[in-house]
């Protein structure tokens, strides 16, 4: 696109009440408190049809979509989407549910019922709803610092945990299940609570992405560490608390001599088959069809085939999954003696689940072009949870790789998941018992060979430590946390670290001053542009940031020096001045760019610490000023001005409203007159709540910082800085 060579531009002059006035500003009716909640409470209350209905379906979407389905564009792609989704949740939640240390079988109701009542209550017809990985991770933790299988017997079968908690004197043992189900009844609590208070597109903007990306490394750090024992096919005590995973190497390293051969040549064949398939196969594969190969279904059918005519768990030790029942599981109520103890896991699950999960909702979101409600996605999650925990199932969360392929193949609607749930009840109902022989280490090893992407997430902190060393330290600490003390704390440690960052940038704002482009309306940093020139008698501060308690103080320290104000500047009241040496140098250095010294030639000074040249100029009368031998006389215009650039401040609290009466104040008893210039309207606001426009006069709120200056800069014979100054014609040339 060609651009203009110059804009001109011709306008008044605007201080801020004259623009308000000019431009007939209305800053529109301002309730109070009172008039705010009554006029809130009547419109809750008045209901007629059409509100009644539209409530009722922001509540439950699939009344709205439904009704307009087409079954001649979107059934068969949804029937094809839902299909291959469900053969990747056979594998998938089986893996899955054994890394949260439940039966396998599990895995398969969490991808039944919750998924049921997302279909009646989700926005988005993209995600696919059920175990994910990172969920899961998060259950094991739970799952196992209150309920363990018994050592020697198979992995995922129904014992009895050795943990017993007391109630009411009577000792009480629990079911991996019934711990699962009472995190997934918590996790289900806390995102309703969640959606009540419209906290959800608060989660997705403040956990940044360097905080998940670090912390879901550090789960995959953990996982894989879970999974190493079923992969050598050895058995080690779990241990909890800070520096757990280095216990566990300790005892896995110790042991590694008696793992089982047969164990490791069937994990070795699986993960080598997979990564051939995702790395070599799969892309090609791709360019052909969206329909992905089905590996990981089918290592489950190889393993599960091999181990039964082998007898692989008789006549080799091979742990396998053992009996999965069929049909569907009886409905119960977790055991609410728990949930106290779940109140923090559930919270760190409820808030993990759904930010992945909403995160991908707005990727397909935007993608599709359709709109998704992260409060309306709060409570679907959250009812999905509550309603899967009666049926024996954990906390569920979206799957990324299931959810790219949903999209991928075609899916349209939430019809897609409900084909995915017709196909998995006829696993449940029929199919579940031929899956009884499959090694548990061709399960760990697809988890394994899951994990890839999270360990590619290292490459983030590579990249982030050029361009910010602070984002780079959120994740590092989150990460190393997640790993070296515990999943718990890793979030919350990332989420303070995240806290006092956010706080250090706020905290310092970059104060710049600024010189004029002549013949434009451009106003730089004069310290980066050579030909940005101050004006004579007129300081421009440009505020990078907003101004509160915490960063005040640091703000009134620095802004004098920052204006040229402070000590080595130069001098602040009007007069005539004799300066020699250093003095010297520091004052015409200062001042000469915005002609407030005069010359009769240049001269090239050398003083230590500076090495830039000093030019005199003309600017002035030659009678005000004397060049002698080793001295130099001044003359300074009657007025100084601090002219402040509001224009990126975004906030000011009270602490700042004071900082700015105490500067006008202040730099009054010097002759400096302040002025703020583009100041918005919320900072406006904020100033006459303060009290701070009681004692700036108004008159010195200026539209822009050209505004300012052009109206500051009159000639001598204005008026005083007390009075209004008559606004004159501000023409602009830009080139």
């Amino acid at each position: 696109m060609d651009l203009p060579e110059e804009l001109q531009v011709a306008r008044p002059a605007l201080t801020v009440t004259k623009r308000d006035h000019t431009y007939q500003y209305s800053p529109g009716e301002k309730r109070g408190l009172c008039e705010t909640l009554s006029y809130h409470v009547r419109e809750s209350c008045r209901c007629d049809r059409d509100r009644a209905w539209r409530a009722v379906t922001a509540k439950l979407p699939i009344l709205s979509w439904l009704p307009r389905y087409n079954f001649r564009t979107d059934f068969v792609g949804d029937v094809i989407s839902g299909t291959t989704v469900a053969i990747m949740h056979i594998p998938q939640g089986m893996a899955y549910a054994l890394l949260a240390g439940l039966p396998p079988v599990v895995g398969l109701y969490m991808a039944f019922f919750p998924v049921l009542m997302y279909v009646i209550m989700g926005t988005s017809p993209h995600v696919s709803m059920g175990t994910s990985a990172v969920v899961s991770m998060l259950m094991g933790q739970a799952v196992g610092d209150l309920s363990s299988s018994i050592e020697g017997s198979p992995e995922g079968s129904r014992n009895e945990s050795l943990v017993q908690d007391s109630v009411n004197g009577t000792s009480v043992t629990y079911t991996p299940i019934q711990v699962a189900s009472a995190l997934s009844l918590v996790v289900g609590a806390w995102q309703i609570v969640f959606g009540l208070l419209h906290l959800g597109e608060v989660f997705g903007r403040f956990l940044s992405d360097m905080l998940i990306s670090g912390f879901t490394t550090g789960l995959a750090f953990q996982v894989l560490t879970s999974q190493v024992k079923s992969l050598f096919g050895i058995s080690v005590p779990r241990h909890s608390g800070p520096f757990s995973i280095i216990n566990t190497y300790v005892d896995i390293i110790s042991k590694l001599l008696s793992a089982n051969i047969t164990v490791i040549i069937v994990s070795s064949i699986t993960i080598i088959i997979l990564v051939i398939n995702n790395e070599l196969i799969k892309p090609r594969v791709k360019k052909i069809t969206k329909l992905p190969i089905p590996i990981e279904l089918m290592a489950v059918v190889a393993g599960t085939v091999a181990s039964f005519f082998l007898d692989l768990n008789k006549n080799y030790n091979v742990r396998v999954v053992g009996d999965i029942p069929t049909g569907l599981p009886s409905p119960s109520v977790p055991p609410l003696e728990l949930l106290p103890r779940l109140v923090v896991t559930g919270f760190i699950v409820g808030l993990v689940g759904y930010t992945t999960t909403f995160s991908m909702a707005k990727l397909f979101a935007k993608k599709k072009g359709y709109a998704v409600d992260a409060t309306q996605e709060l409570y679907a999650q959250g009812a999905s949870n509550v309603f899967g925990c009666f049926f024996s199932n954990g906390p569920v969360a979206a799957s990324m790789s299931r959810s790219l392929i949903q999209e991928g193949v075609g899916g349209v609607t939430l019809i897609t998941p409900f084909i995915s749930c017709v196909f998995i009840l006829l696993i449940l109902l029929f199919v579940g018992p031929l899956f009884e022989t499959l090694p548990n280490c061709v399960l760990s090893s697809i988890i394994v060979v899951s994990l890839k992407g999270m360990f590619l997430q290292f490459h983030e902190l590579v990249a982030l430590w050029p361009v910010s060393k602070l984002d780079a330290i959120i994740w590092a600490s989150t990460f190393f946390t997640c790993v070296v003390i515990n999943i718990d704390y890793g979030l919350f440690v990332g989420i303070g670290v995240s806290v006092l960052v956010l706080l250090s940038r706020s905290q310092s704002p970059s104060l710049q001053r600024l010189g004029r482009v002549p013949g434009t309306d451009l106003y730089l940093d004069c310290d980066k542009y050579a030909t940005a020139q101050e004006v004579a008698g007129i300081r421009v501060v440009r505020i990078g940031g907003a101004l509160h308690f915490a960063n005040t103080a640091q703000v009134k320290e620095e802004l004098p020096e920052a204006a040229g104000l402070g000590e080595g500047g130069p001098p602040t009241q009007p007069g005539v001045y004799s300066i020699t040496g250093n003095t010297f140098k520091a004052t015409t250095e200062t001042m000469l760019s915005n002609g407030s010294i005069s010359g009769e030639d240049n001269q090239e000074t050398d003083f230590e610490g500076y090495s830039k040249k000093v030019e005199k100029r003309e600017i002035l009368d030659s009678d005000d000023q004397q060049t002698t031998a080793g001295t130099t006389t001044i003359s300074l215009p009657d007025t100084l001005w601090l002219v402040l650039d509001m224009s990126c401040v975004s906030f000011v609290d009270s602490s700042g409203g004071k900082l700015l009466s105490e500067l006008h104040k202040e730099l009054e008893v010097s002759s400096v007159h302040l002025c703020l210039a583009a100041p918005s309207e919320k900072v406006l606001n904020q100033l006459e709540r303060c009290g701070t426009l009681d004692v700036l006069p108004k008159e010195r709120l200026f539209h822009s910082v050209h505004d300012a200056v052009t109206i500051l800069s009159r000639p001598p014979a204005a008026p005083s800085p007390a009075r209004s100054p008559e606004p004159r014609e501000a023409s602009v040339t830009r080139f």
